[in-house]
């Protein structure tokens, strides 16, 4: 009786004592995470994890166990009959406890910060598969405006962040990469597609991107950063883990479209008019009789454009420990273009090392080494530009069909003076090679438990060569032995940046956050130039190759520097009330000796009222609510060479070669800074457990003093331009973030959304003097029919252009031929930029399988369509088949009297009228788009196992599947001339770029 009593306590105590459990807890990456809480519900009892994700703890078969990290979403599981418990944690973007990176690679609590900030995490940006980072972003930050330049391989993007704050200045945030400045700059696209200099970065070497938007989140920044800033954070090794991993995909692309061009009527010009209307077919034009019947048709434009094929490779190790880390990468993407000949090539190193030493000593260097080799074709008004030259091909005429039986250029009319794209293609070839280095080596020591000493060397270098060739034996006039145009710039910018913090715990309710520092850039940019007229030898393609009286060279050097002190304090309530202020004083060179210092500073406020006020908060209810306003003062030195005025050599054929005056590059040694001032007001809120948040920010910008750089003004004044301060801008607008976890099942069904909303009103409230437009000619449109400009009482993003002349009362004035008479006038009502945007992603997950989606919604932006407008000139519109037809046009004549002269819609009407009014090619841009979607599957843990792999996923991704839209051309999302035009720029106007493209991705990706 007393073995069996003591037996069945023996088995009673051994069951209460639970079974083992082991496991190990990852990331979503399945990176092992040291110090994951575990457990039991109901209890105190629990444990951690290890070094390497490990774990081990007894518990009952009816026991769950609680899984927690910090910035994760809390995982629940039933313990049951299972042994081995291994858990992948997701990251919880709805945390209160978020961190964000901030100015100087600082990170600070998001509930402290009193300004907008919005985070993007690597997953989020690899989304959509976009070889260029800043079209990552797209649709998924709130009041940030992405634009790309169409479909050319490494062609330049757009980014703007709440409007602009410049007419004639960079209006482009600044970019900063592990705590340093970096140039994305792009050169001039008006000839050639160009690259914005941020594609560089390789997507895959990114950790995640904080978006400061607008002066007050970036006003420790400074100059750079009165636009906002996007600070870019690298991948680094974590502790105790070591990887291989390698991402891979092969992509399939083709244009969206070519536009519809008639077939109707053949080569040839009008001569005479009426019944006695004849036709010269020795011409370029489309004007010709009707095509006969069995008459061979060609679509040059649509057959021009091919199927591109883009590989894209890239494979990283990391490891580290206690004592530091490591992460080194190689990416390649090969990308074939859609125009034959036209490629993208991009090789990039990346080395990020960190050490500690003696617990308070860390010392780190990452180094990027990226290569770059794009080769081109000719764009937009360029002589020989792809588009432009097939305009010339009427239906009836084989564009394919150019070449003699000698090898040399056919002629398909007398006296062609522009050469065929496929011959330009393999003679006139276009290429532009960079070699990048961006280096940082960084220091931080703490000391005295409260205090911090951080120290950062950075330098952006690259060299950039660039060639654009037109071949011996062109047809264009003057160009018949060929033609040579480069350049080598050798870009060197070097950053240093001191800071002192002081964070400190002042007592059981107040707490201090501070810093000091300093910093110290340096820019020194030369560029040297040469163009040569005609090769010796044919075929060679060398400056060497031109007589040297036949060559032009040029140098420009270009030097800036600036010393900026700033100084931040934040003070902090029972962690949920926070002040802070920060100052900066910046000294430039580009300024008047006597204006070079100049002082702006920027404070906020947030508080969180559910830790204020604990009634506001309920679990089913509202759970947070943070409000936060903020004022901030940024101020923007002037471009380099704005103080003096340029002499130049032989400016015409009847000038002196004594340097003299052009009247062109006009300086001017008073210049003032210009300053936005900014305030802004804002909300976070959470409802439902944290399954809904809500982030509100309303903002109003106005900078003054503007310098205006190169501005046409009247001949009167004794010069074509000039330069001078005066001008203020208008921004407003309101965004809008919502995230909600719609769906978190436990049978491993979950749904999250994201809607980003931005709304932007941006007006010109002032021009100096006389002024009631500014504008850059670099915008000009075919037949210089319109360009962007910024329009008093009008948009920043404005436009000018040819229109029929008006009465005093509004009306059309009308010749005495019936025809309008066209002059230069602006548009006070045209917008080209979005009035709001709605980015709606959705991620969709069931067990291993992930379906993720993301349609963007642009409404309210004008286009310019100068595509159409060339294709009326040359009679390739659809809507010049109503040619013969008479019409009587809207107006009056000088007497007032209804017009009532009818016309005919014949050549000259459509060229020398129709064509140039600009009013009949603007229309509305508004589209909603899928931008992506992909299907993603990760491998089970037993077959990993099985493969020695710790991770493997598959995806497919569609790009740009389907738009919706309204406008006539082929792509309302259009920005030909790219991002190299600063100011008023020319986004959303289409001027005979290459179309923008939709494609197919499969990927793979594996770390072992």
């Amino acid at each position: 009786m007393k073995l069996k009593l003591f037996i069945t306590l023996l088995i009673l105590s051994i069951t209460s004592y639970g079974q083992d459990i082991r496991g190990k807890v990852t990331d979503a990456t399945n990176i092992p995470l040291p110090g994951v809480s575990i457990i039991i519900e109901g209890t105190t009892q629990g444990t951690t994890t290890d070094f390497d994700g490990n774990y081990s703890i007894k518990a009952q078969p009816e026991n769950r166990l609680i899984f927690s990290y910090l910035g994760m979403k809390t995982q629940i599981i039933a313990v049951g009959s299972q042994k081995v418990i291994n858990v992948g944690l997701q990251d919880d973007t709805t945390s209160l406890d978020e961190v964000v990176v901030t100015a100087f690679g600082n990170e600070s609590q998001k509930k402290s910060i009193t300004t907008a900030v919005q985070a993007i995490k690597s997953d989020q940006l690899q989304e959509g598969n976009q070889n260029n980072m800043v079209n990552g972003l797209q649709g998924k930050v709130s009041g940030v405006t992405v634009v790309n330049s169409g479909g050319a391989p490494g062609s330049s993007s757009v980014i703007l962040i709440r409007g602009g704050t410049s007419i004639t200045g960079d209006n482009q945030p600044l970019f900063v990469v592990d705590g340093i400045p970096i140039d994305n700059s792009t050169s001039s696209s008006l000839e050639v597609a160009s690259t914005n200099r941020a594609s560089d970065i390789n997507p895959e070497d990114i950790e995640s991107i904080s978006v400061l938007k607008g002066p007050s989140a970036a006003a420790l920044y400074g100059i750079q950063a009165a636009n906002g800033a996007v600070i870019i954070t690298t991948k680094r090794g974590k502790a105790g883990v070591s990887k291989i991993s390698y991402s891979g995909s092969i992509s399939v692309d083709q244009i969206l479209g070519t536009p519809d061009v008639q077939t109707v009527y053949g080569q040839g010009k009008e001569i005479g008019t009426g019944s006695d209307i004849t036709y010269d077919t020795e011409s370029e034009f489309s004007w010709g009789g009707q095509i006969g019947t069995g008459t061979p048709l060609y679509d040059n434009i649509a057959d021009l454009y091919q199927t591109a094929v883009t590989q894209n490779h890239n494979v990283s190790y990391s490891s580290g420990n206690e004592k530091g880390n490591m992460y080194f990468s190689i990416g390649d993407i090969s990308q074939d273009g859609v125009i034959p000949t036209s490629s993208y090539d991009k090789t990039s190193f990346k080395v990020n090392m960190n050490s500690t030493f003696k617990e308070n000593l860390t010392i780190g260097v990452s180094a990027n080494y990226i290569t770059t080799d794009v080769s081109s074709t000719r764009q937009g008004n360029a002589s020989g530009g792809s588009f432009s030259s097939l305009l010339a091909y009427p239906s009836n005429v084989n564009a394919k069909d150019y070449l003699n039986e000698d090898g040399s250029q056919k002629q398909y009319f007398l006296d062609q003076q522009f050469d065929n794209p496929y011959w330009s293609f393999k003679n006139s070839p276009n290429t532009d090679e960079v070699n990048r280095l961006i280096g940082v080596i960084s220091l931080n020591y703490r000391f005295l438990d409260d205090f911090n000493l951080s120290y950062k060397l950075g330098t952006d270098n690259y060299t950039e060569f660039n060639k654009k060739i037109i071949g011996d034996g062109s047809l264009i006039e003057n160009r018949e032995d060929g033609y040579i145009s480069q350049f080598e710039k050798d870009h060197k910018r070097l950053t240093s940046n001191l800071f002192l913090r002081y964070d400190k715990q002042l007592s059981n309710d107040f707490s201090l956050n501070s810093m000091i520092g300093n910093s110290v850039e340096e820019l020194d940019i030369r560029t040297n130039y040469s163009t040569g007229d005609g090769f010796q030898a044919p075929g060679i393609y060398s400056i060497g190759n031109v007589l040297v009286e036949k060559q032009k060279l040029s140098e420009i050097i270009a030097r800036k520097r600036i010393v900026g002190l700033f100084g931040e304090i934040k003070l902090g309530w029972k962690d949920a009330l926070f002040l802070t202020a920060t100052g900066r004083n910046d000294w430039s060179s580009t300024l008047p000796e006597n204006k070079r210092s100049f002082f702006y500073p920027s404070v906020g406020t947030s508080a969180v009222m559910t830790d204020l006020f604990k009634d506001l908060s309920s679990e089913n209810g509202l759970n947070y609510l943070k409000l936060r306003a903020s004022w901030a003062k940024v101020g923007k030195d002037a471009p380099i060479g704005a103080l003096e005025s340029f002499l130049k050599t032989n400016i015409n054929g009847l000038a002196s070669s004594a340097y003299t005056w052009n009247g062109v590059d006009v300086g001017n040694p008073d210049l003032e800074p210009e300053f936005t001032n900014s305030y802004e007001f804002g909300a976070d809120m959470r409802f439902l457990n944290n399954r809904i948040s809500l982030d509100l920010s309303y903002y109003y910008t106005k900078s003054d003093n503007q310098i205006l750089r190169d501005i046409r003004v009247p001949p009167t004044t004794g010069t074509f331009y000039a330069t001078l301060n005066g001008g203020v801008i208008e921004n407003k607008g309101l965004e809008a973030l919502l995230t909600a976890r719609i769906l978190e099942s436990s049978n491993g069904f979950s749904w999250n959304t994201n809607f980003n909303f931005g709304m932007n009103k941006s007006k010109v409230l002032e021009l100096p003097g006389f002024l009631n437009e500014v504008y850059l000619s670099d915008s000009w449109t075919y037949r210089n029919s319109a360009a962007g400009a910024a329009v008093l009482d009008g948009s920043l993003f404005g436009l000018r252009g040819k229109r029929p002349q008006l009465t005093d009362d509004g009306q059309v004035l009308i010749q005495s031929n019936g025809n309008y008479i066209l002059e230069d006038a602006t548009y006070d009502d045209v917008q080209r930029l979005p009035d709001w945007s709605l980015g709606i992603t959705n991620s969709l997950s069931y067990k291993n399988l992930k379906l993720s989606f993301l349609l963007d919604i642009v409404q309210g932006q004008e286009i310019y369509n100068a595509t159409e407008s060339a294709l009326a000139y040359y009679g390739l519109s659809t809507k010049t088949l109503d040619r013969g037809e008479s019409v009587v046009l809207s107006g009056v004549d000088i007497n007032g009297n209804t017009n009532q002269t009818a016309i005919v819609k014949n050549q000259e009407f459509y060229q020398n009228y129709y064509s140039l009014n600009s009013e009949n090619f603007i229309e509305d841009g508004s589209f909603a788009r899928l931008r992506y979607v992909t299907l993603s599957y990760k491998f089970p843990q037993p077959l990993l196992e099985k493969l020695s792999l710790a991770s493997l996923e598959l995806y497919a991704t569609g790009r740009n599947l389907f738009t919706i839209t309204n406008y006539s051309g082929v792509d309302p999302e259009i920005n030909t001339f790219g991002a190299g035009i600063s100011g008023a720029g020319s986004m959303y106007i289409d001027n005979l770029g290459t179309p923008s493209t939709q494609g197919f991705d499969l990927g793979l990706k594996f770390t072992f």
